[in-house]
């Protein structure tokens, strides 16, 4: 008899609602806007130098936050949006907490569905990084000091920028990451193919094992910190923590983090507050001077 399941012990109604953060955060549409106003904020008061472009295509462009002195560490933040909304207008809010802590912030533009495939968003997203390690010395960044961090969608894209040896085709050092911070995200694609979001994703079986880190292999041997909120769906906590796990298990390390007191939405915003617990263990990570 046909259970009706569609993925685990979950039925195609059960399974759409756990990929649907909007349902699970009624109050999304304030937390996106916050990432826009105190991106904004950024701007005024620190030193950004906007629509760098890292590539040909017009979306190929990047906001660099300044340091207050040179050689500093870079935090890369690729913003999350189910690979369909927002931009690097909406992430450089957490610029607020690290440039004064001494680190520069970059914030990446790249495609999105319909217009763009989820392939041709993590080659940008890994032309961004080749980018910054051929050129962000010329803006005070160190480029032998690279750190990455993604939300939702966007963490999955960071996913790929530690596997499969795209390194070389854009002349970078394979340890051109030195650690990175992965926010409620997504390690298996599997679900969300068969989820309502493949509809706009098209994704087929091949695409799912070519574009999910826990069927690839690391080659990037960089600590990793996997953060969720205590309100994410049971399928975005599973996968976080799956996607952790994965990581440890090839003895490299590893820290998670569940932040209470939010949301899907919210969660990433505590990158913006310099006494958070997420700031604070990417500022580690970094190794920050913090006062």
């Amino acid at each position: 008899m046909n259970s009706g399941k569609v993925y685990r012990d979950y039925d195609q109604e059960a399974l759409d609602l756990q990929y649907n953060n909007r349902t699970a955060a009624p109050g999304f549409a304030d937390h996106i806007q916050r990432y826009r106003t105190l991106t904004d904020e950024a701007k005024l008061k620190l030193k950004c130098i906007e629509n760098l472009a890292y590539g040909t295509a017009p979306e190929e462009t990047l906001d660099l936050y300044r340091a207050l002195q040179d050689s500093a560490p870079v935090l890369i933040f690729v913003h999350g949006g189910v690979w369909q909304h927002l931009g690097k207008d909406d992430s450089g809010f957490a610029a607020n907490a690290f440039v004064p802590a001494g680190a520069m912030l970059a914030s990446l533009n790249f495609g999105h569905v319909p217009d763009a495939t989820v392939d041709t968003m993590v080659n940008q997203v890994r032309r961004a990084v080749a980018w910054l390690w051929h050129n962000v010395k010329s803006y005070g960044g160190d480029p032998q000091k690279l750190f990455i961090a993604g939300h939702s969608s966007g963490a999955h894209l960071v996913s790929q920028c530690l596997t499969a040896n795209w390194q070389g085709e854009y002349e970078c050092p394979n340890d051109v990451i030195k650690g990175a911070l992965f926010v409620s995200g997504l390690g298996d694609l599997e679900p969300v193919r068969l989820s309502y979001r493949n509809a706009l994703l098209k994704l087929d079986a091949q695409a799912v094992k070519r574009l999910s880190l826990v069927h690839q292999q690391p080659t990037v041997k960089c600590p990793l910190i996997v953060a969720y909120s205590s309100s994410d769906t049971a399928e975005f906590r599973r996968q976080t923590r799956e996607v952790g796990e994965y990581w440890r298990r090839h003895g490299l390390a590893t820290e998670f983090i569940e932040v209470a007191d939010s949301c899907h939405y919210d969660v990433v915003l505590n990158l913006a507050e310099p006494e958070s617990e997420l700031f604070l263990s990417c500022a580690r990570q970094m190794a920050l001077c913090l006062s």
